[in-house]
Formats: C-alpha cells, structure tokens, sequence
C-alpha cells in the first residue's frame, strides 16, 4: 500500500513539475523542436521513468531533479536568445540550398541531402519541379521555406485589379453556452457587446448557443444547440 502511495505522489510531481518546465522553457510544437530539445526531452524522461519504478529514489531526489533541470533549461534557453553565437552552436543555423534558382551542392551533401528528399519536401508545398524555386531555406526545425520564381507564382487580386477583402480575425466567445472573456491571452472580449450581439440574432441567452465566434470586422457567427449534432 506505501509503495502504491509512493507511486501515486511521484507521478503526481512528475506530471505537475513536467508542466511547469514545458511553461518555464517555452511552448514548442514538434515540427519546432530541435535536436537539442528532443534530446533534453528524452533524458527529461529517463528522470522521470528511474525515479517512479525505483524505491532508492526519493521524493526529495525527484524535486530536486526537476528543479535543477528546470533551472538549467531556462538559463539555456536564455543564453541561447542574448549570445547569438551560443545560439547558433546549440541550434544551428538556417541554410540556403537553393540561392536564386541555384543549387548549393556542398550545402546538400553536408546536410546529407538528397533530391528525392528535397523534392517530396517541395512536393508538400504543391512545388512539383526544381526549376519553379527561386530560394530554397532549410530552417533548424528541419522544415524547408520556400520562395517561388515570380512566373510560378500564383496570381494575386492585385495582379488581377480585383479589390482584396482580407479575412476577419476571429476569436472564440461561446463554448458550450459558456462565455470566454479571455479564450486568447490579450483579446478581452465583453460580455455586453456579445449578449447585445447575440440578441440581434434571436439568441436571449448565451446557453442556447454551442460556439460563436467573434471577428474584428465586429461579426458574431453563431451555431447553436440545435444546429450542432450530439
């Protein structure tokens, strides 16, 4: 029962003192991982996994793993953002390979880069040819920008004298019949104008709603209970 117990409150502090870290140092999605932080995940891990399963490990040794790894990566994480240098060593640096429609050969072979690799990358961005790129970036998350040659470039509405409305910037108000007055940090929302909003829409209250949405061109696009299947 101790050992259970044990368990328990080491998982419990591994799953909190994972979270605090994942905040302290950065959100990251996979594709911007590099590979000094998937192998910082990877002993972060091996930490976590020897102290859950062994009994010599203590819950002081756990803490005091996680507060010195915390430490140690965000002072990383910060020396690597103020010493550019450092910054380049630790995560490299972005890579031209193709530079005005040419090919970087020796930047190929040491990125250990072949054409069909970089074609089924290209292939990716609806990009069937080398000849339609101008430059070609492979970024240090192992992800590959890429600029077209201007007559590969699909046209835009200006090419085209067509006057170009851009798209609204929403944000989620309604969940559920619950309102969020903060969904993203920095976009306040009030709950008068989306109630007022609401209303003119033949909505007397918020919790008929299943999500609306609210856009800066001050549109609120509702769907609700009714419309939305269980």
């Amino acid at each position: 029962m101790d050992m259970l117990i044990d368990l328990g409150v080491k998982l419990v502090i591994s799953f909190f003192g994972l979270w605090i870290i994942t905040f302290v140092t950065g959100r990251k999605t996979i594709s911007q991982l590099t590979p000094l932080d998937f192998l910082s995940s990877l002993i972060l891990s091996e930490i976590v996994g020897a102290s859950l399963y062994d009994d010599t490990v203590k819950l002081s040794h756990l803490l005091f793993a996680l507060a010195l790894w915390t430490t140690m990566s965000f002072l990383f994480e910060k020396a690597t953002t103020h010493f550019v240098k450092f910054g380049y060593l630790t995560e490299g640096r972005a890579v031209l390979l193709i530079d005005n429609g040419k090919l970087n050969q020796k930047l190929l072979d040491k990125y250990d880069m072949e054409y069909k690799q970089l074609l089924s990358m290209l292939r990716r961005q609806n990009i069937f040819s080398l000849t339609e790129v101008k430059y070609a970036i492979l970024e240090t998350d192992g992800s590959l920008s890429v600029m077209r040659k201007p007559e590969y470039e699909p046209p835009t509405a200006q090419d085209m004298g067509i006057e170009a409305k851009p798209d609204p910037f929403t944000v989620t108000v309604v969940d559920k019949g619950r309102l969020l007055e903060e969904s993203m940090l920095g976009k306040h929302i009030e709950l008068t104008e989306i109630e007022s909003k609401a209303r003119e829409q033949g909505f007397e209250s918020l919790e008929d709603i299943a999500y609306a949405e609210y856009g800066d061109d001050g549109k609120l696009n509702v769907f609700s209970k009714k419309e939305v299947q269980d």
